[in-house]
């Protein structure tokens, strides 16, 4: 047997186009010199540096198609165009700014970190039940019904891999027992845990970049984003429910293969709902929602967003231990876990996401392909909706898509005539379709294990729907429908 396996021959490639891709870079930037400083115009900046950003986003786009490490390329791609403009000191203080920045620290870690809360209370468990309770009755709204849960479930828990792994136990054998095939139960929770749910939260990383780079609350920002959301998710839905209904999988004989006590909703602990450990999830946003409605109290002397959530998220912390006596010794641990988690997994992406946006405006080329869609402002609708579905689902998450795209459009929708918060809910409407669409996204492999697919047939049941949602949301928009 040649030692040398298909996985070890592609970790060798891998390696090899790094350094590749490391050294062309470092060579090009220390070769090209420092350029003129941030401020300049496009005329006055170096067509060097300009150049030289464009193959790096083609070099990057090419190795995270490959399969490398987003944040390493992104670092790494961020080194060579802050250098040849003149700024690796700038690079420093942006990297470190990022790391700190309590607007996305704050707010994502203590989201995370109630989510990890939940999962050791089993609060969210509970609000699954309680979701699912229509399903077990009213069939004919299995395929709507479970898409929607996994949606509403997601407000909540701000991870789509974990909405799936906490949904998928409870609601794949509902489906299974209803007469849906193990593809369409997979594609139906990949739909409702990643679409779009989690924009509703004021919390989520999304909502938190457009109110920074707005200037507005994010819990206003999600009211303002909200039809957006709702039109291109309610298309997706409908367009899944018709494609699901032609193919008549509601009538196949699957629930033989279901144990008859999942099929009536008796499996062990689904017929004792908790409703205060129900609700415990949903207080967080409720309160946020109270907050923003009625005038600050969570907060009364701060008008910093992170900081009211921030206080938020204890409170539904305090009341899952209070819901959860035995398991409140490990409430504390559980938080800050999560917290860590969401460091680890969110922020890191958002650091260095952050810094090569910086990277590549300091060239010039955002200036360049600004100046150019200014004329048409369709055009750049449509370049951010495609942008950062398109990474989405290169690179298996919509974080970074989305946060660098906001970065270069948002700040200048007003000189090309379009409301940001419209620009800004298509890049994120746009990221979070594409990453559902991804091979590489963990709530694909995730929905992929717990349905017992293919994830390669649960993206081919999930594409066309989510095309749909997206066609039609900017088709609105371009005619200013909504």
């Amino acid at each position: 047997m040649n030692p040398r396996s298909a996985p070890g021959r592609l970790s060798t490639v891998r390696r090899w186009a790094l350094a590749l891709f490391a050294a062309v870079f470092v060579l090009t930037a220390l070769a090209a010199g420092p350029g003129p400083p941030s401020g300049a115009t496009a005329g006055q900046r170096s067509s060097v540096s300009v150049a030289i950003a464009v193959l790096d986003l083609v070099i990057v786009t090419a190795l995270v198609a490959r399969g490398l490490d987003v944040r390493m390329l992104l670092l790494l791609g961020a080194f060579p165009v802050f250098a040849v403009t003149g700024g690796l000191r700038e690079m420093v203080v942006k990297l470190a700014g990022e790391m700190a920045n309590p607007g996305t620290v704050v707010p994502i870690c203590s989201a995370m970190g109630f989510a990890f809360v939940l999962r050791l209370t089993e609060c969210d468990l509970h609000l699954v039940r309680l979701l699912t309770v229509p399903l077990r009755r009213l069939r004919v709204l299995l395929v709507p019904g479970g898409i929607v849960t996994g949606y509403l479930l997601n407000t909540t828990i701000v991870s789509q891999a974990g909405t799936a792994a906490v949904l998928g136990p409870v609601l794949v054998p509902l489906l299974r027992a209803g007469g849906l095939g193990p593809i369409s139960a997979g594609a139906i929770l990949l739909l409702g845990s990643s679409m779009g749910g989690e924009l509703f939260n004021p919390g989520s990383v999304e909502m938190r970049k457009l109110g920074e780079l707005t200037g507005i609350a994010s819990a206003q920002v999600v009211s303002q984003s909200a039809r957006f959301n709702l039109l291109a998710c309610a298309t997706a839905v409908a367009a899944f429910w018709l494609l699901s209904s032609r193919r008549g999988e509601n009538h196949g004989s699957t629930k033989a293969s279901v144990p008859e006590a999942l099929a009536n909703g008796e499996e062990p602990g689904a017929n004792r709902i908790n409703l205060l450990k129900a609700m415990v999830p949903i207080l967080p946003i409720l309160l946020l929602a109270l907050d923003a409605a009625f005038g600050p109290f969570l907060m009364a002397h701060s008008r910093e967003g992170p900081a009211r959530i921030l206080a938020a998220m204890p409170i539904g912390v305090i009341a899952a231990g209070l819901a959860t006596p035995p398991k409140a010794r490990g409430i504390s641990s559980a938080f800050f876990e999560g917290a860590g988690y969401a460091y680890n997994h969110v922020i890191s992406l958002i650091v260095v996401a952050s810094t090569y946006a910086a990277a590549i405006e300091r060239s010039g080329l955002i200036e360049i392909t600004i100046q150019a869609l200014v004329p048409w402002p369709a055009a750049a609708l449509v370049v951010a909706t495609a942008a950062p579905w398109s990474l989405a689902i290169v690179s298996g998450t919509g974080i970074a898509p989305a946060v660098a795209v906001m970065e270069f459009f948002v700040p200048v929708a007003g000189t090309m005539g379009i409301d940001p918060i419209r620009l800004g809910t298509l890049t994120a409407m746009g990221a979070h379709f594409g990453r559902t669409m991804s091979p590489a996204a963990a709530v694909v492999m995730m929905s992929s294990r717990l349905s017992e697919a293919r994830a390669s047939d649960l993206i081919g049941r999930v594409t066309v729907p989510l095309l749909a949602g997206g066609v039609v949301l900017l088709g609105a928009v371009l005619l200013g429908v909504v």
